[in-house]
């Protein structure tokens, strides 16, 4: 099929799929990761542009951060994942094109496309990102090495054009992946089994392409891991020490469910720790710099790795069922198997791959299970990059298919959707359940009069718990406008994975505030939606505690903490 018209195929089918999300869907991060990461690119946790984001690498801030002086109103950080999606599938599509012929090519890159496109465009987040960028990029190189261009006799690609015919998808897919190990690494590690996969199905065409084969591996992985390296190198500051080493104790106790607590609890009381404590910690209160110092946090993660439940050799498989039968109601897998069905029909030679490709899902899963993090955002991964990587096992199409029933195949491929995305445009996956449903979360609370109190109070500090600060990331603004400066600076959760960041130590400092819970006490803080507080300061720092209820707007309410007796307390040097 000729380039510009494959290439017009697969944008108008794109640019379908996107207008209807816009039009009719609710676009939000899928992850509040990003929305923070957002926001602390904009400077939105202190004062000025920060482009070390965390989970993803620097690299992609610095790039947005010219973008950002030019036009600082727009979400950039946003608009540069959708346009991240929109490439990829803009790839993907134009692949099918070419290896599938017009017919069947723009019916499989319209069903390919309709059954992705709400996952990824209505919330996109970084880890889908990577694993479709990465996906993409796996998907071109793969075509090069099996492209006619790239195997004719070397007289026909003397010429300039023929060159860079042959040189291209090399290029752009190395460039796609290494964008999608910027997004995030672990994602792009992870479709690294399946490429060296679907490249060990194509190894006779490796062998007639091996100096691009060669060339292209050396630069993607000295270029992904120089990249890796450089980021990570940038939190080996001294600036970052404490937030490094707040991280791990953050992800046991807050993130992991798989441990006994009621176990934990009780070893905590007999080792002369606090089973409270450690209830608040799971609660996600974690911000004394005292009490709940690194050392401290440390001795609770030690007792929880004792209770962590081990996946038994005999349970893994029940599990795996399990976790197949959740992949079917998904269209990740069906697409899968659709890709899989044609690889027997067109080369059934080929069939292996299908089986391989499964077992390896399986062995990835199988693995996700033993440590207790099996989330619909990385599962989903697998099935794409092996959905993906059976492109390159096609065979020729040996079935035609007139014109008239390819228009008609793809007019009922849009009116469904278009009927679906009406009436159930905001319906999507949840990225870490897969289930169906809304990530909006439902209250009555009017955020205007919300923030419009924060705001006014510009001598206070907010302390936020970490329900309260999500929920801010769904109001504040939508994603693809940049949160301003300052937004967040003097509103502090008790949790997440953003105390001990630089710039809120520096925010926390400027209101005199050394020590969050131990300090809720002072003046100038406000606590939002933590009314459980006056326990752990009677137990650890003051003699009685009492909390007064400043405001109520829905379901936030804010609190003002303060000693009963102060003069007394403070004169025993409490």
């Amino acid at each position: 099929m000729p380039f510009k018209r494959a290439l017009t195929y697969s944008l108008v089918i794109n640019l379908f799929f996107l207008a209807l999300c816009l039009l009719f869907g609710d676009l939000k991060f899928g992850a509040i990761d990003d929305y923070f990461m957002a926001a602390r690119l904009t400077g939105a946790l202190g004062t000025d542009y920060n482009p070390h984001l965390i989970f993803v690498n620097a690299i992609y801030g610095y790039a947005l951060l010219p973008l950002y002086h030019l036009f600082p109103a727009i979400g950039w950080y946003y608009i540069g994942e959708m346009f991240s999606v929109f490439l990829s599938f803009t790839v993907i599509g134009f692949i099918l094109l070419q290896r599938c012929g017009e017919h069947w090519g723009a019916i499989l890159a319209a069903l390919f496309t309709a059954l992705f496109a709400s996952d990824f465009y209505l919330v996109v987040q970084f880890t889908q990102c990577a694993s479709i960028l990465s996906a993409a990029g796996m998907l071109l190189f793969a075509y090069g090495i099996i492209s006619q261009d790239c195997h004719a006799p070397n007289g026909a690609r003397n010429d300039v054009w023929g060159n860079i015919q042959a040189l291209a998808p090399f290029i752009l897919g190395v460039a796609l992946m290494l964008w999608g190990s910027v997004m995030r690494w672990q994602a792009f590690l992870m479709g690294l089994p399946f490429f060296c996969l679907g490249l060990l199905f194509i190894l006779r065409e490796c062998w007639s392409a091996k100096w691009h084969v060669i060339a292209g591996l050396a630069i993607l992985f000295a270029g992904a891991f120089s990249m890796h390296a450089f980021d990570q190198k940038i939190y080996q500051s001294p600036a970052y020490e404490a937030f490094n080493k707040f991280q791990s104790p953050r992800v046991i106790l807050g993130d992991k469910n798989n441990y006994n607590k009621n176990a934990v609890y009780e070893d905590a009381e007999e080792l002369g720790l606090s089973g409270k404590d450690f209830h608040l910690l799971t609660e996600w209160i974690f911000y004394d710099t005292k009490v709940f110092a690194i050392d401290s946090l440390e001795s609770y993660t030690k007792i929880v790795q004792q209770y962590n439940d081990k996946s038994s050799i005999h349970i893994i498989p029940h599990n795996l069922l399990k976790a197949l039968s959740h992949s079917i109601h998904s269209p990740v897998f069906w697409i899968w198997f659709i890709f899989c069905l044609f690889i027997y029909f067109t080369n059934s030679k080929k069939t292996f791959y299908s089986w391989c490709s499964l077992i390896l899902i399986l062995t990835l899963i199988a693995y996700l299970i033993t440590i207790g993090r099996v989330v619909y955002r990385v599962e989903s991964g697998f099935w794409l990059y092996a959905t993906i990587l059976a492109i390159p096992q096609f065979g020729q199409f040996k079935q035609k298919l007139s014109k008239t029933i390819t228009l008609s195949i793809l007019c009922i491929i849009a009116l469904i959707n278009i009927f679906s995305y009406a009436t159930t445009g905001t319906t999507i996956r949840n990225p870490t359940s897969g289930d169906a449903g809304t990530i909006t979360i439902k209250d009555s609370t009017d955020y205007t009069q919300v923030f419009d109190y924060i705001d006014n109070q510009p001598d206070k500090m907010f302390m936020l718990s970490m329900n309260a600060f999500m929920r801010f990331s769904h109001h504040r603004n939508p994603p693809y406008l940049a949160t301003p400066a300052g937004s967040f600076k003097r509103t502090v959760s008790f949790g997440y994975w953003t105390p001990y960041l630089p710039e809120v130590t520096d925010a926390l400092n400027e209101f005199y505030i050394t020590n969050p819970i131990k300090d809720v006490i002072k003046d100038n803080v406000i606590v939002l939606n933590e009314p459980g507080l006056a326990g752990f300061l009677q137990r650890h720092y003051y003699d009685s505690v009492a909390v007064d209820t400043l405001k109520s707007i829905g379901d936030m309410t804010f609190f003002k903490y303060r000693l009963v007796n102060s003069s007394v307390q403070q004169a025993e040097g409490k």
